[in-house]
């Protein structure tokens, strides 16, 4: 009788911690409007504000210039933080707004996170420097 007590008392601990520990999955795209030039570098700066956020998945953006994943720090994905870099020379880039990156997210059930972000950089054919505008949209089980 006690080992069948024992048995149940840690059964209802175990589902007790899972349910604490639950998460949601979500995404966040980013996107950079370089206006009516070209993009062909940009650098982008995006962590959690609210929220305890983990990076679990980076993949590329919609435009064949950027569809590979962008460059980041690996060991960033562990962490709520992450700095996205990305560069193409070809002749085929995107002007206007384009999604550049996608990042995947996971989080406590019932948490809302939000994100602080920041364009540190974008660049059109040659390395100039130009004026850019970062966003992001978010989507998930949060939404």
């Amino acid at each position: 009788m006690k080992t069948l007590a024992l048995i149940l008392a840690l059964t209802v601990a175990g589902t007790l911690h899972a349910q604490e520990t639950a998460l949601d999955f979500g995404w966040i795209d980013v996107y950079v409007d370089s206006g009516a030039k070209k993009l062909a570098a940009y650098q982008v700066d995006l962590s959690a504000a609210t929220g305890n956020v983990m990076i679990v998945g980076i993949s590329g953006g919609e435009h064949p210039a950027f569809s590979k994943e962008p460059y980041y720090d690996k060991a960033a994905m562990r962490h709520d933080h992450v700095i996205l870099a990305a560069f193409n020379t070809g002749n085929d880039l995107p002007t206007g707004r384009t999604r550049v990156a996608r990042i995947m997210v996971s989080y406590r059930k019932g948490v809302h996170p939000t994100y602080r972000f920041t364009l540190t950089t974008a660049a059109t054919v040659g390395g100039e420097k130009i004026p850019a505008v970062v966003s992001i949209q978010t989507g998930g089980a949060a939404e």
